[in-house]
């Protein structure tokens, strides 16, 4: 019988980890940072290593945090808000973007420009898709306002506040609002009101911040995915750091569980910074997605920064954090006073977290009926299954089928040479494309953004071809429909790809660039 956790008991037990044990080798996590806070007291262990060969792991291990930073860019704007009521310009969180960046927010839409305000940001509906594929194709070093105003030239799916659509593009750009109106950084800003009074002094906002004190450097784990190594095996790979210079309030913190342990229990008690400040965990937006970490629910909900459910009738607020060899997952039930941090070397480590989570979170309201039980294995049994198939690669003959189904047989040839179709095509967002000929077969190395990717073009019928792509020369995201357009002259002046999974198939086009 599963005995509920005391709040003056660790809750790392032998169990838990053998649990954890177990996790990290289903789901290939190199090593483990975990801390919880209970009542009055914390507790915090570490799991495996935090680098290859043998570094072991401690509490003390710096992580880029990701998307965690969320709920900080949220308190940050809150704190913001309230500075400006003593002001002749007080804002709230109905003020519109465009107030506050005439000169650089311009949405598609007119009326989605006017009418998209800060908490329409924060709570990811505005309307804009995350637009995830400006990773690859955009460059690392453009700067905050560059993407501002690359953003009038990305497709909205939807009116502001009528759909959940997840943005970074959208947090990064209340950054941007939030360094005009105040004259700081947003680091500094996070530095000054919320971790200096919080004792979070082992908390950063870039990874180039933290390698710049080799005594930091030294305590910054590494990030790895479990990758085929073409010889039927598979191996750790070392991820490059993240380097995405807009980051900022969408993911750009790095910490450590200890720290992180402080900011629960402001979160659990209401303390410091964040007295007053409720509104942030008041759903704004409800959404029906099942996602690669929620827990089975018919909705989830999300507030300012932080997921909503509810939890064996608990109130849980949460958020993960992802990266290329990195995961983080927060997580607290203020009526419990009870709250989580992990933070692991692996992208997985968010779904070996969400399960170690629910058993912490078990054991904390006592045994579960027998349905609750069943919908947690089934749900974590079907992510398991998944993993095995995405590790599975992919055969460009098999995805043509895949693709376009009712290709014609024998296939209709390429209109042009194949050399016809190579050059660089770029997009409006500052984005863009270079193809060339490899070995015979249409490629592109795209190299310029924090996520660089190797395109193969392989062709399906007419001026239809099916493109797999390489993350990092690793990581398969393919296979999906590509379609050039060859005008009356014969040239091919157009490049269009189902880049955004929200676009339902809708392309995104890249116009032949004379230069």
């Amino acid at each position: 019988m599963q005995i509920a956790i005391k709040t003056d008991e660790s809750p790392f037990d032998a169990e838990f980890d053998a649990l954890v044990s177990k996790l990290q080798e289903e789901w290939k996590v190199l090593g483990l940072s975990i801390a919880v806070v209970h009542g009055s007291n914390s507790y915090s262990k570490a799991y495996g290593l935090s680098s290859l060969p043998d570094k072991e792991m401690t509490t003390d291990t710096l992580f880029p945090t990701c998307s965690t930073t969320k709920g900080f860019t949220a308190l940050s704007t809150a704190l913001v808000i309230q500075d400006s009521q003593t002001t002749d310009s007080p804002i709230d969180w109905n003020t519109p973007l465009s107030t506050l960046l005439p000169e650089d927010f311009v949405l598609a839409d007119d009326y989605a420009t006017t009418h998209t305000t800060l908490e329409d940001a924060l709570s990811h509906r505005s309307g804009l898709p995350d637009h995830g594929w400006t990773f690859t194709f955009t460059p690392n070093d453009m700067t905050s306002q560059s993407l501002v105003r690359s953003l009038r030239h990305l497709p909205l799916t939807n009116p502001p506040r009528t759909t959940y659509h997840y943005s970074n593009h959208m947090f990064s750009t209340v950054s941007y609002a939030l360094e005009q109106q105040t004259g700081q950084s947003l680091g500094s800003l996070m530095k000054e009101r919320i971790w200096d009074p919080l004792g979070m002094h082992d908390t950063y906002f870039s990874i180039p911040e933290v390698k710049a004190d080799p005594s930091n450097a030294k305590r910054l784990s590494g990030g790895y995915t479990w990758m085929p190594d073409g010889k039927g095996g598979y191996y750790y790979h070392l991820e490059k750091s993240m380097n995405w210079m807009p980051n900022k309030g969408a993911g750009a913190m790095v910490s450590t569980v200890q720290d992180y342990s402080l900011w629960l229990r402001a979160l659990i008690e209401k303390s410091g910074p964040l007295d007053g400040q409720d509104s942030l965990i008041k759903p704004r937006n409800f959404h029906f997605e099942t996602g690669d970490v929620n827990l089975p629910s018919p909705y989830h909900a999300y507030a300012l920064g932080w997921y909503v459910d509810n939890y064996r009738s608990q109130n849980f607020y949460w958020h993960t954090g992802g990266w290329p060899g990195f995961g983080s997952y927060i997580g607290f039930l203020p009526e419990k006073e009870f709250g989580f941090v992990f933070m692991g070397n692996s992208n997985l480590a968010r779904r070996a977290s969400r399960e170690l989570a629910v058993y912490l979170m078990d054991k904390l309201l006592g045994p579960a009926d027998p349905m609750h039980r069943e919908k947690m294995s089934s749900c974590f049994a079907q992510q398991r299954e998944e993993l095995d198939e995405n590790l599975q690669a992919k055969k460009a003959k098999d995805s043509k089928r895949k693709v376009f189904p009712n290709l014609p047989d024998p296939p209709i040839p390429h209109s042009l040479p194949l050399e016809k179709y190579t050059g660089t095509y770029r997009h409006p967002a500052n984005a863009w494309i270079t193809l060339e000929i490899t070995g015979g077969t249409l490629t592109a190395d795209v190299s310029q953004g924090t996520l660089p990717s190797k395109l193969t073009f392989t062709h399906a019928s007419g001026d239809f071809f099916v493109a797999e792509t390489k993350v990092l020369d690793l990581i398969s995201l393919g296979p999906y429909g590509v379609e050039f357009y060859v005008d009356s002259t014969g040239t091919a002046t157009k490049i269009g790809m189902p880049l955004e999974p929200v676009m339902k198939g809708e392309n995104i086009w890249f116009e032949r660039s004379s230069s």
